[in-house]
């Protein structure tokens, strides 16, 4: 065996080089991927539901698609102070981000994909996902729901399966 082919693990790099070479590329991981950010949002967040919307021309939601989201809201026992109201579009964040901020339990994605918030898995729409100790749901945007009773059903299915 030669001495110019040694290879360690990354438990013994972290155990010989540990202040220097291994936590410092670490620390720069972590400063890259949770760059602290404010994130605007309406709710409380007092149930640690998350719900993450992509509406490019409003701050958080238009009306009708407010009435609708207060609609499931209410239908899962919850009120506006119970949830976080994220408009992705407004906040260009990063799921690090959002759970370093609000700390969700369950976290529910209108309209925007899973790679736009740099999850690391993708998942079909409406089926539920556990990922460290959260669960994820994906959906279209909410102005789909507006005249589909279709897409309605499959969303309630879906949320019944999170929160009852």
């Amino acid at each position: 065996m030669s001495l110019d082919n040694i290879q360690l693990s990354y438990e013994t790099c972290s155990v010989l080089f540990n202040t220097h070479l291994i936590r410092d590329a670490k620390s720069d991981i972590q400063e890259n991927c949770s760059e602290k950010i404010a994130i605007d949002c309406l709710g409380e967040n007092q149930q640690k539901a998350l719900f993450i919307v992509n509406e490019p021309a409003y701050k958080f939601l238009p009306d009708q698609e407010m009435e609708l989201l207060t609609k499931l809201v209410s239908a899962c026992k919850l009120s506006l102070a119970d949830i976080a109201l994220v408009n992705f579009s407004s906040n260009k964040c990063n799921y690090h981000q959002l759970n370093e901020q609000f700390h969700p339990e369950k976290i529910l994605i209108f309209g925007v994909t899973n790679a736009e918030l740099g999850l690391p898995f993708d998942i079909p729409a409406f089926q539920v996902q556990k990922f460290q100790q959260q669960l994820y749901l994906t959906a279209p945007s909410l102005t789909e729901f507006l005249n589909n009773t279709s897409l309605k059903k499959e969303l309630w299915a879906a949320l019944q399966k999170i929160f009852f």
